[in-house]
C-alpha cells in the first residue's frame, strides 16, 4: 500500500471524529456524530512530514480540505503559518535577539521567500553552537541541514510556493530546531532487555495536545529501531463497529427503558447543565453513558479541537507512523476484549455505577470541569517526563483508586498484558518491539512495570 493510500485510509478514520472515552486506560472509543472529512489532496512525497507537522499546531487541519492546499500560498496564510511557527520555536525557551522578523506581504510568496523567512525565524534566537548558524546564506544553510533537498538550479526559487510546500518546510524547521536543541516532549519510556530481545515501553496519553510534539528524538529513534508496534488496541484497524454495537441499544428500546425514573432524571439535570438535549444519550447503555460523560469536561466543542485532540494522542500518532511505513501492528488486548470488559457487566451494576457518577457531578464533588484540569495536568507531566508528578496526578484526584470500575480496568488487565510482554522477551532469536500502553499502567504501583521487575528483567528508564 503506497503512502498516499495509507494516508487516505487514516484520514477517513480520523475524520469520523473518534475520541477516547478515557484519558489513560484506553478501554473503548466513542464515535462523535460529525460529518466525516473528505480525503485530503496531498502529495505522496509530503505525507510523512505532514504527519509530523500537523501535530505541531502550526497550521489548521482544515487547510487539508481546501482545494488551495496544492495551490500558491496567499500572503495572509503565509503570515499565519510563519507566526504559528515562530510561536512553536518560542517554546524552546531560547533567548531572542532584539530584531523582530518581518513577514513578507508580497502578493506572490515565492519558494525563496519561504526559505529565507524560515531561516530568519531561526536566526533571531541565540542558538546553541550545535546549530552551526554562522553567517551562511539561508539557502546554503537549509540545504546543508537537509531541510531543503536538491540544488539551487533545480529549486525553482522564483516560483510561487504552494501551501503544502510552505507547511512542509516549516514543519522540517520545527523538528530540526527541537532536535538540535535537544528538546521535545520527554514522555515516559523504559527499555527492557532479556538476552537479545528488547522492549521499548512508552506510556501513552490517549488524548493529546500540540504541546506534546515534537517528541524527543530518542523516542522517535526507538520506534524506528523497532521491528513492530504493540498497542492496547488498534484504533485504526480494529473492530470499531463491534464497540459501537455493544454501546448502543439495537432492540428498539432506549436508556429510559432500562434505568429507573430517578436515574434518568439525574441524567437530565446533568445534560441540562451542559446545554445538551435531553435525549443525547437515549440510545446508549448505562456503561457507555458513564464513560462518555467525563469527555465533556476535556473535549472542546470545536470540531477542529476534537480532531487535534485525536491525532495528537500518543496511540494515534504511532499507529499512523507504523501504517505509513508498513511496520507490523499487534494488539495486547484489542477493541473486542476492552469492550467486553465493560459491556458484559450486569445491567444493575451498570446503573449503579452511572448513579455514582451522576451523584458526584450533581453534588459538586467531581464537577465535569475538573476533568479538563486532570487531563491538562497529565499532559504536562508527560511532556516533562515527570513520572512522580503523573503518579500524584492520578492518585490525587481519586481517578484510579479503589472501586469496581477501576478493578475491572486494572489488575487483571495488567497481568495479562505483562504476560504477553514476557512472551516477547522470552522468544527465541533477536527481536525489538515498541510498546505503547496507557501511562497509568506504568505510573501506578503493582502494574505492568512492577510485574516485569518481579521477573528480574533489566529495566532502564530512558530520557
Amino acid at each position: 500500500m503506497n503512502k498516499k493510500k495509507r494516508w487516505s485510509k487514516f484520514f477517513r478514520w480520523a475524520g469520523a471524529g473518534v475520541l477516547s472515552l478515557s484519558i489513560l486506560l484506553g478501554q473503548v472509543y466513542p464515535v462523535y456524530a460529525n460529518t466525516p472529512l473528505s480525503t485530503p489532496s496531498v502529495s505522496p512525497w509530503a505525507v510523512s512530514t505532514l504527519n509530523e507537522g500537523e501535530k505541531y499546531g502550526i497550521f489548521p487541519l482544515k487547510w487539508y480540505q481546501d482545494e488551495a492546499f496544492l495551490q500558491p500560498i496567499s500572503a495572509d496564510r503565509f503570515a499565519e503559518l510563519m507566526k504559528a511557527t515562530e510561536k512553536k520555536l518560542d517554546s524552546l525557551g531560547l533567548q531572542k535577539k532584539a530584531a523582530a522578523v518581518s513577514i513578507p506581504q508580497e502578493k506572490v510568496i515565492t519558494r525563496e521567500t519561504v526559505m529565507t523567512t524560515l531561516y530568519k525565524l531561526l536566526a533571531q534566537y541565540e542558538l546553541p553552537a550545535a546549530f552551526e548558524l554562522t553567517g551562511q546564506d539561508p539557502l546554503t544553510y537549509l540545504q546543508k541541514k537537509g531541510l531543503v533537498q536538491g540544488t539551487g538550479a533545480g529549486l525553482a526559487l522564483q516560483q510561487p510556493a504552494t501551501v503544502e510546500q510552505a507547511v512542509v518546510l516549516a514543519s522540517r524547521v520545527v523538528e530540526f530546531a527541537y532536535d538540535t536543541a535537544g528538546s521535545g516532549a520527554a514522555g515516559l519510556m523504559w527499555k527492557v532487555t532479556n538476552g537479545k530481545n528488547t522492549l521499548y515501553l512508552l506510556g501513552s496519553v490517549h488524548i493529546g495536545t500540540t504541546d506534546m510534539y515534537p517528541l524527543k528524538k530518542s523516542i522517535r529513534d526507538a520506534f524506528e529501531a523497532s521491528d513492530d508496534l504493540w498497542v492496547e488496541a488498534d484504533i485504526v484497524g480494529g473492530d470499531m463497529d463491534y464497540m459501537t454495537e455493544k454501546m448502543m441499544y439495537s432492540d428498539g428500546t432506549s436508556l429510559k427503558d432500562h434505568v429507573s425514573a430517578e436515574t434518568y432524571s439525574k441524567l437530565q439535570k446533568v445534560l441540562a447543565s451542559l446545554g445538551l438535549p435531553e435525549n443525547s444519550f437515549d440510545t446508549m447503555k448505562p456503561f457507555a453513558v458513564t464513560l462518555s460523560l467525563p469527555t465533556f469536561g476535556y473535549v472542546s466543542d470545536s470540531a477542529e479541537d476534537r480532531e487535534v485532540s485525536l491525532i495528537t494522542g500518543i496511540d494515534s500518532y504511532f499507529l499512523t507512523k507504523a501504517m505509513l511505513i508498513d511496520k507490523p501492528i499487534h494488539e495486547l488486548e484489542g477493541i473486542k476484549l476492552q469492550t467486553d470488559l465493560l459491556s458484559n457487566v450486569p445491567a444493575e451494576q451498570q446503573e449503579k455505577e452511572l448513579n455514582t457518577m451522576l451523584d458526584s457531578i450533581l453534588s459538586g464533588e467531581q464537577p465535569l470541569a475538573d476533568q479538563g484540569k486532570i487531563l491538562r495536568d497529565m499532559q504536562r507531566d508527560w511532556v516533562e517526563g515527570d513520572l512522580e508528578g503523573l503518579t500524584n496526578t492520578l492518585t490525587a484526584y481519586g481517578q484510579f483508586g479503589a472501586g469496581e470500575v477501576n478493578q475491572r480496568l486494572l489488575g487483571e488487565r495488567d497481568r495479562n498484558m505483562a504476560s504477553k510482554l514476557v512472551q516477547l522477551l522470552e522468544q527465541e532469536g533477536e527481536h525489538t518491539s515498541f510498546i505503547v500502553i496507557g501511562s497509568a499502567h506504568y505510573a501506578l504501583e503493582g502494574m505492568v512495570l512492577d510485574q516485569l521487575k518481579e521477573k528480574g528483567y533489566d529495566i532502564q528508564r530512558l530520557n
